[in-house]
This record gives structure tokens, sequence and C-alpha cells, in this order.
């Protein structure tokens, strides 16, 4: 896989690729049997897939490697993925199976809620990692929704030098926190680890290695990160919210671009928060993501006190 022309960041995603239905409702939870509908799409989703269209609209050259089933699902989201830009040579299509599809309620305050269908027949292993360069990758992101491909290519970017983030939504296949450089959790996934609603003091126990940076999303209130040097709050900026379906990982794929741009681990914290903010101002995971230039043009407006490089 080419790394693309000149100097462009190139940033492999490996993890999920899903179908999303989504539903936007004036009423959550519903009162009656039947709740009408105000909007609804069909979507590409899932973090690795999602994280991927954000890095390829953030200027970087963004390759994923996923899984598809042969079904028309399928053949949806590679037609979506390839319009956004995505390199996807190595998005498997497994004969027989069935994709990843997901129903996505969202409700009146932006809040979603997901119902995940998790295919058949897709075949977790890291046989699929076959033939992809991991070696010119400024960044390697995973989301552990398939473990053992996820970890297979930690493992080999590690060895290779290259940047790991991790996106952990739950502490599911949490043994393979170690091999992330960067691990970037939800506020759910430090809750469950703690016992408790309490990130600062869950941030320290996160930590796998004594040179990891470890952080958690915070959804509207931001990012909790620590580089190393102690723990960093950096508020969310404050936009008319109307759907944060994907807010996630559109964060996690903003990370990833800066640090393969050459970002700080803070600097790289700040953007993608920007980044995730700005994403939740449309409906749809993948409508609002801006452009480098837009996310550098609001970062100036919220944080001027804040300097990027190119």
């Amino acid at each position: 896989m080419s790394p693309g022309a000149g100097t462009t960041a190139r940033v492999l995603c490996v993890g999920l690729s899903c179908l999303d239905h989504v539903w936007r409702v004036d009423r959550f939870p519903p009162v009656a049997s039947r709740t009408d509908a105000t909007a609804y799409r069909v979507q590409g989703g899932g973090p690795a897939a999602t994280a991927a269209v954000t890095a390829a609209r953030l200027g970087a050259h963004a390759e994923l490697v996923a899984l598809h089933g042969d079904d028309a699902a399928g053949e949806l989201l590679l037609a979506e993925l390839e319009a956004y830009g995505v390199d996807v040579a190595a998005v498997r299509r497994v004969s027989g199976a069935s994709s990843f599809v997901s129903a996505v309620l969202v409700a009146p305050d932006g809040e979603r809620w997901i119902f995940p269908y998790r295919g058949s027949g897709l075949r977790d292993g890291p046989e699929w990692l076959e033939g992809v360069d991991v070696s010119g990758a400024g960044a390697l992101l995973i989301d552990v929704r398939h473990p053992e491909l996820c970890a297979a290519a930690a493992r080999v970017a590690r060895g290779l030098g290259v940047p790991v983030v991790a996106d952990y939504g739950s502490l599911r296949d949490f043994e393979h926190a170690g091999l992330a450089d960067h691990l970037l959790v939800s506020r759910e996934c430090a809750a469950e680890l703690l016992g408790r609603d309490a990130p600062e003091q869950a941030l320290p126990r996160l930590r796998q290695r004594p040179d990891q940076v470890v952080g958690i999303t915070l959804g509207g209130d931001g990012l909790l990160l620590d580089d190393g040097q102690g723990a960093v709050l950096m508020p969310a900026p404050r936009v008319e919210v109307v759907d944060t379906t994907g807010a996630g990982d559109v964060f996690h794929g903003a990370y990833a671009a800066g640090l393969a741009r050459g970002f700080a681990a803070l600097d790289a914290g700040a953007y993608a928060v920007a980044v995730a903010a700005m994403a939740c101002r449309a409906f749809g995971s993948r409508a609002g993501i801006p452009t480098d230039r837009e996310a550098r043009s609001f970062l100036r407006e919220v944080m001027p006190d804040l300097r990027l490089p190119a």
C-alpha cells in the first residue's frame, strides 16, 4: 500500500467497520408502543472505520483493515469509505459472512443509544493482516473489536517503532492494553476499572507501562490526559450539539492523525477534542467531521494560545 504523495501523514486503522441505521426522535425514552422519528439515515460506523474517515478528512492518508460480509451492507460500507478517500485495499470481504449492523437512536439532546448486531462468520485472526505494510505508518489505531487481529497489528507496529493508539470502550480484551503507546479509554471503561465514576483516580490505574500515555475521554466534559508529566484536563469546546454518534471514534481518528503529523500527545489531545466537538454539530457520525483547515480555524477561536505544528 502506498503511504500517499509527498510527506502526507499515514494512519493505519484496524478494527470494526459496521453499517448504522440512525433514527432521530423527539422523545426518548418512548412512552408508547410507537414513537415517530424525525430523521433517518443509513451510514457507515464502527470505531476504526470512522477513525479512518476522520483521518482522511483531516488530510492524512488513511488505510483501514476491517472485515465485511459479502452482503449488501458490506458493499454499501465499502463504497462509502472509498467516497471519503479511505484506502480500502485491506478491507476483507468474507464469503458467506454477514456484516456488523447497528440501530442507533439519537435523543433530542443529541445523546445516542446503540443496538448492535455483531454479524456472523467474521472470523477474527491475525491472518487478515497478511500483506499490510505497517512500516510506513505514522500511527496505528486499534479499536480491539477484532482482538486477535488488532493485537497482531499492535505487536508488528511496536516492533517497527510505529506509535500504537488503542481505543477501549470497555474492559473487554483489556489484556491487550499493554501493547498501546497511547491508551485512550472511555469514561465508562474507566468507571468499570475503578468501580465508580472518578476519572482522576482511575487514570493512574490504567497505565500498563511506565512510558505509556493514558487518557480518558469524558464526552462533553472533554479529555483527561497524562503524558507522564501529570494529568491535564482539556475541556471540550462548547458547540450546539445535534448528534454525538461516533464522536469518540472521531476523537481517536483525529488523535492518531495528529500523532502521525508529529504532534506531541497533549497537542494531539487538544486537536482531537476540538475535531470531535465540531463533528457533533451535524446529524450523522461523519457528516460534521471537519477538514484540517476548518479544525485549525476553529482552534484559533477556542484555544488561541495553542500552537500546532504544520
